[in-house]
Order: C-alpha cells, then structure tokens, then sequence
C-alpha cells in the first residue's frame, strides 16, 4: 500500500465531527484503462493457467495458494486496495462511512449484486460471512481481525452497521482478502461441487489434482465487460513440464515456474512477466523443543544464514534481504534493523557454544514448492558449516496448510511462506507465526503481548513509527520466527493474453483479463 493510506488509516481524524466517505465509483483513469483494454481484446476464448497447487475450496475466506488464480475471479470482496493509490475502492460496498474515532462504521452495498445462483446479494450474506470469519471452527487467518467487530446488523437489504472493540483503522485489510459467500450453500464448498459466488465466473467443475473449470457469469452487473468465454487452471506440479506447456502454446499464463526460468521466458520474444503481492520466506522454529528452547541458538541460527546467497541463487536477485517480516517499503521500516543478523558463521558458533549446543540434529518441515526446497538446501548447507544438522521433511502444500492452521508443524523447525502484503497492524494480528496468542512457535510472553496491542492500537504517525520500532527489537530479540527475505510474486504470461491484474495481497486478478488474437 501506498503510504498516504497507511497514514490515514492510522491517524485519528483531526476534525472530531468529520466521517471519511469513499465512493465504490469507477475512476477517470480506471475507465480509460478498460476502454483502452476494450479495444484491444478479442472477445471470447478459454484461457488455460498452468499452477503447482491444487484448489482448495474448503479454504475460500482464508488465503491459500491453491485458490490464488480462481478466487477473485468467482468471489467478490466488500472493498480492494488500489495498488496505484493505496486507497481503498469499493467492490460489492457501493459506499461506507467511517466513524471519526473508528470504532463504527456504516456499509451501503451495491443493490444491483447476484450470486451465481440468481439470488441477489443482501446485507445478511454480508453478516453471514463475517461470522463464519469469526467462528473458530473456520480456521480463518483474519479471524483475529474479524474478531474485533462487536456486532453487525443489517439496515435494511443494503446496509450494514458495523461496531468494533476498538479502533479499528485497519479494517480495510479485513475487507480485502474475505470474500462474500453464499449462506445457502457455504456448507457445499468444502468437496467443490457447489460453489457459488459473485464474481464474473461460475464455478463450473474440479478435477482435484487435475483442472479447475470456470465459465462466464453471462448475470453479472457488467458481462459485457467479461472478454474470456472460459478459465480453464490446469495443476502441473512439475516446473519442467509447466515449463513445456508454455512453451507449446497449451498454456497461455504459467504460475508455477522456477525463478529462473520466470526470468529467462519473460525475458523472450513472445513473453512477460507479471509481479504481484508479495512474501516473505522464514524459518520458524518450536520453542518448546530442544534446541530452539534456547534463544541463543535462534538467535545462532540468524547468524548461520547466507540471505545474499539465497537471494541471488533462488530468486536470481529478485528479493530483499532481511531479518524482519515486512516488505522494505513499509511505512516506517529500520533498515538497521533489518540489517541486524549479517551473515557471520563464526559468531553463530560462539552462540551455539555459549548455549552449551553441539552437533544437533533435528528435522526442518519444508512445504513442498521448488522455491522452499531450494532455499531449505542452501539453510542446510549454512547450518552445517556451524554444526547444526537439519534434514528436510517435506510434505504437499496441502499438509503444510493444514498443520498451519492447527499451530502443529511436527517439527522443532519449519519453513514458511507468508503474504507480507498486510500493515504491520494487522499482520500481528493474522499471520500464523507472528501473533501472540497461538503462534505456530508456541511462543508467548506478556511482553510479547505487550508489543502487539501498542502496534495495533497506534493512531498517529509517530505512535505507530515507534511501536514498530519497539515490535522489531522485541521480535529480533527473540528470534522465535527468522526472517530470510521479502519479494515479489513472479509469473509468467504469453503474448497471446493480456489484461491480468493482481490484488495488493497477492492474488491473481483474471476479472478482465483477454486473449490478444
């Protein structure tokens, strides 16, 4: 996000009788956008995407790589960040109004929404969605985001009234990645024969582990701007033959490739290269478990790691450095801080030593992805060299979410690769490995907790600068969860396609995409 959206939403409103009001409107630049894609796009055709990942539809409202191409081309969030501005723009909320010490908000929807079955969208399909959010039993990463609204009543079929715990500047974050469900057949997404949302596509089949097949949504507000006739996601888990299948022409969008053959192809007549979201690659470790118990030897491990080799072996330079878990354009980013574990093997021993640690051997979760892989054979060759033993145990994605979801990774150490796109007030409250109650470390202080609600309760710009400060030296500190580098998302288009977009948190827009000839 830009940093004008960071600051508002951050900073109480100087005029206590002031309300911030947002139009869902289309912009003068947005309309020219679509008018220039218009023109250009040939109308109709099926565009095959080539990803590692199965769909996951048991994991719509929350993130999950499976689903990073087909979601936002079937479902619909209330609001969407503007990557160009930063500013949130309205999706199914026609407009909203937020109260001056942002603790209530007031939503109007759009009244002219259907879902897939024919039935129109209303304000309880709205509620219905932030409760199952809520609810526990969802395993919903924004659920602690979600759990800060007291309550939300409706106000008539296209408004909703929401009030919150506490201030709640960063609501939008909330907005951005929970797409609304159908409450009538919610219950049906899990085995993906039924799945309906708002979108421009219908969900029309799944082969899991083969293909997902999407169609256009001819009841959709604004069908005639839906060029693609069908969206077919093929799962190709080898890079190699996804590799092929662009090549061949069999595949017009390809997610899934190697860094370096992403780099080498777009780089090609014929080709380009699509950036999107972003994320940050860590090594997490159990701190109930020998050796990590010991904060020497996390702190050690910092030490150990080669971040510019990994860097410019596995992301061919196409990633930042750092030991903290934000992206290095974030508002108020130290990059001392992040600077903060060099590369020094020698001292990650005298650490080991000190800890009385020698010689141990434990096992490292790695998701199974190329990318992890790759990185997890460069930490074990650091590692080595300090005297620290770590095999790999590598398990399918799928695995990997699950054992997320339930804080268990079976494992004194684990690999992760986590969205970065949030604010830091909202990650500590999300992301897995950072909050501060049931973290994927089984780490807990009450300083930890202390750290967390001054970083999410910070309203001014210099409150906030120096909670983040204050969260980064307690993080560094205690290196429960290590940091490896920040980047971008990386894929690769044919020529024959354009008009593919993405979300600021990373997921792939096909909304408006088209064929070229």
């Amino acid at each position: 996000m830009t940093k004008s959206y960071r600051r508002r939403r951050l900073v109480v409103a100087t005029a206590l009788g002031a309300v911030l009001m947002a139009a869902g409107c289309t912009s003068a630049v947005d309309q020219a956008d679509q008018a220039k894609a218009n023109a250009s796009a040939k109308e109709g055709g099926t565009l095959t995407v080539a990803q590692a990942n199965d769909a996951q539809p048991e994991s719509f409202l929350s993130p999950a790589l499976g689903n990073i191409t087909a979601q936002y081309a079937v479902f619909e969030t209330l609001t969407q960040i503007d990557t160009k501005t930063g500013e949130p723009k309205g999706v199914l909320a026609k407009s909203w109004t937020m109260a001056p010490d942002y603790k209530s908000m007031d939503l109007e929807l759009r009244d002219d929404v259907t879902f897939h079955s024919g039935r129109k969208m209303t304000s309880a399909d709205v509620i219905y969605t932030i409760q199952q959010v809520q609810n526990p039993a969802n395993t919903v990463g924004t659920r602690f985001i979600a759990e800060q609204i007291a309550s939300a009543t409706a106000d008539g079929d296209h408004g909703v009234k929401l009030t919150f715990k506490r201030a709640l500047p960063n609501v939008f974050d909330l907005f951005e990645i929970m797409p609304i469900v159908d409450q009538e057949t919610f219950a049906n997404y899990k085995d993906g024969k039924q799945v309906v949302g708002t979108g421009r596509f219908t969900w029309q089949s799944w082969t899991p582990g083969g293909k997902l097949e999407l169609a256009k949504y001819p009841g959709y507000r604004d069908a005639k701007n839906t060029h693609l006739d069908k969206i077919e996601i093929q799962v190709i888990t080898d890079p190699t033959a996804e590799l092929a299948a662009v090549r061949s022409g069999r595949v017009q969008y390809a997610m899934s490739l190697s860094t370096l053959d992403t780099r080498t192809l777009s780089g090609e007549p014929g080709y380009a290269l699509v950036k999107s979201g972003g994320a940050a690659q860590e090594l997490g470790f159990d701190v109930t478990q020998a050796p990590f118990d010991n904060e020497l030897v996390r702190q050690a491990v910092h030490y150990a790691i080669d971040r510019d080799r990994i860097v410019d072996q596995v992301e061919g330079g196409q990633a930042e450095a750092t030991a903290l878990p934000w992206k290095t354009s974030t508002p108020g980013y130290d990059a001392k801080q992040g600077e903060r574990y060099t590369y020094q093997p020698e001292k990650a021993k005298q650490l080991l030593a000190q800890a009385g640690v020698n010689g141990a051997s434990f096992s490292v979760v790695v998701p199974d992805i190329p990318e992890s892989v790759a990185i997890f054979e460069i930490v074990q060759n650091n590692l080595k060299e300090v005297g620290l033993n770590a095999t790999a145990q590598v398990v399918s994605t799928t695995d990997y979410d699950q054992r997320i979801a339930q804080r268990n990774l079976g494992a004194p150490a684990f690999l992760m690769r986590c969205s970065n796109a949030l604010s830091p007030a909202s990650a500590v409250v999300s992301r897995p490995e950072l909050v501060a109650d049931k973290n994927n470390s089984h780490f807990t202080s009450p300083e930890y907790t202390k750290v967390v609600d001054a970083l999410t309760g910070a309203l001014t710009d210099d409150a906030q600068k120096q909670a983040l400060a204050n969260y980064n030296d307690y993080f560094l500190d205690q290196a429960f969860a290590l940091p490896v580098l920040t980047r971008s998302t990386l894929s690769v288009r044919s020529a024959k396609v354009d008009g593919i977009t993405s979300t600021i948190q990373g997921f792939i827009n096909l909304d408006t995409a088209y064929l070229t000839d």
